[in-house]
């Protein structure tokens, strides 16, 4: 990655952050971090937008504690912001690249990808599934083509070398029907947290979670609605529980088959223990073709010693660092040289990918 990103335009890239969050909790927030640390090449942070703890929740004991990360973080050049249109975002910027990194709640990202537009983003790195519904996402899509704002999507898998080694063993096979390619994503959830994991993914396991795995499927595996002939359900790897009012899936598992005999078998499981892994399979005789977890033994020594030194913090922030930075890294170089990111997700790629979160609803 670092020789490609070498070998493109020079300039540094502006990236705003929409929807931080606080604290070892927020994704907008690591990736806010990242880039303050100086982690991601060619690329700085200009501003950050954090409605709620800079408005409603101020006062609150998490508002209070942003309020002071940002004292700290201004003494660096952030700018910070209650809200998108709040008429000096990207006021501070260095060069004409200005990208808006929308990581808030689903049900707000529309809005704040319109007002991204309008304070004068030049592209979007839009965090899954980018809004609550299939057409939601295409106006969006079409309103960025109109302002010729070139949008990412924040899907880090497809980005990651496990996935890489997948589709290769899976492309080598005798014919797409003789294997069967396993995407799996665990989170370290228990009992006693999953109802917050409920109530703050209010959308649902398929389009928060299982849509990383959904969206892989879509890009390199040629899975679309309208080609799907088959959704298997794998009763045994399915659990929905209704927890404080909201019903979700616990666990999900089922396989999507299409016209040209692709099999891409789908399972995610709240409460199994953080990390991805891909398995391609032999169909005929069971032999597994390739297997590889995102995080490999050598990274898993760095992963441990960042569980050890951030105990508060939700375990993905640091299993997924290497993929967060390197997204970032590869939108901001692409930006400035005005080309297309190679296998960055795009805002139609999502699409696509919400379409079939609506094939499977319901594990009855």
């Amino acid at each position: 990655m670092g020789e490609m990103i070498s070998s493109l335009t020079g300039g540094e890239a502006n990236y705003a952050i929409i929807g931080c969050g606080v604290e070892g909790r927020g994704m907008g927030w690591y990736h806010a971090l990242q880039l303050l640390n100086g982690e991601i090449p060619r690329a700085r942070l200009s501003d950050v937008v954090e409605p709620f703890f800079l408005g409603a929740g101020k006062d609150l004991p998490p508002g209070k504690a942003f309020a002071k990360m940002a004292e700290d973080w201004k003494k660096k050049g952030v700018q910070f912001h209650a809200s998108v249109d709040s008429g000096s975002l990207f006021s501070g910027a260095t060069s004409s690249t200005k990208i808006a990194l929308i990581a808030g709640r689903t049900c707000d990202n529309p809005g704040f990808f319109r007002q991204a537009i309008k304070a004068g983003a030049t592209h979007i790195l839009l965090e899954k599934p980018g809004a609550p519904t299939v057409e939601e996402l295409q106006a969006m899509a079409s309103e960025a083509k109109a302002a010729n704002v070139p949008v990412y999507m924040g899907f880090i898998k497809n980005i990651s070398g496990y996935v890489e080694g997948a589709l290769a063993a899976a492309n080598g096979a005798a014919g797409a029907e003789a294997v069967e390619t396993k995407l799996v994503s665990r989170n370290d959830y228990t009992e006693a947290t999953l109802q917050e994991c409920f109530e703050r993914n209010a959308e649902g396991m398929l389009k928060n979670m299982a849509i990383h795995e959904i969206a892989l499927a879509c890009q390199f595996w040629g899975m679309r609605s309208t080609n799907v002939t088959d959704v298997r359900l794998n009763a045994d790897g399915c659990e929905m529980l209704t927890l404080g009012g909201f019903t979700d899936f616990s666990k999900i598992d089922f396989t999507l088959v299409n016209d040209q005999g692709t099999k891409v078998r789908i399972s995610s499981d709240r409460c199994a223990g953080d990390g991805c892994c891909a398995v391609v399979t032999d169909k005929a005789s069971g032999s597994k073709l390739f297997e590889a977890e995102m995080v490999g033994a050598e990274r898993a020594k760095d992963v441990a010693k960042q569980a050890a030194a951030h105990p508060d913090w939700f375990s993905y922030l640091y299993t997924q660092e290497v993929e967060y930075a390197k997204l970032k890294s590869v939108c901001a170089a692409h930006a400035l040289a005005k080309t297309t990111p190679p296998g960055v997700a795009t805002i139609e790629i999502a699409i696509e990918a919400l379409k079939l979160c609506l094939l499977y609803t319901s594990p009855s």
